[in-house]
C-alpha cells in the first residue's frame, strides 16, 4: 500500500464487488468506514473496512446498509 493512495474494493450485501477505487489513507491507515452513493434507489450505502484485509491490496469494504437508517 502506497503512502499516497491505496486500492479499495467495495463489496455489496450480496457479496459481489460493486466497484474499485483509489483512496487516500488517514495517518497512513485505510479509512475505517465511508459512504458511497447507492445504485438504482439513490440512497447512500455505508461501507466498513474488513479488518482482515487492512494490510492487503486491495483493501475490502463491505456494505453494512443504507446510510442514516436505524437498524436496531
Amino acid at each position: 500500500m502506497s503512502d499516497a493512495t491505496y486500492t479499495a474494493s467495495f463489496v455489496g450485501e450480496d457479496g459481489a464487488e460493486v466497484s474499485t477505487e483509489q483512496l487516500e489513507p488517514i495517518a497512513g491507515a485505510p479509512v475505517k468506514s465511508l459512504t458511497r452513493p447507492g445504485a438504482a434507489d439513490g440512497e447512500d450505502i455505508t461501507y466498513e473496512l474488513d479488518p482482515e484485509t487492512a494490510d492487503s491490496d486491495p483493501v475490502v469494504y463491505r456494505a453494512t446498509g443504507v446510510a442514516g437508517h436505524d437498524y436496531s
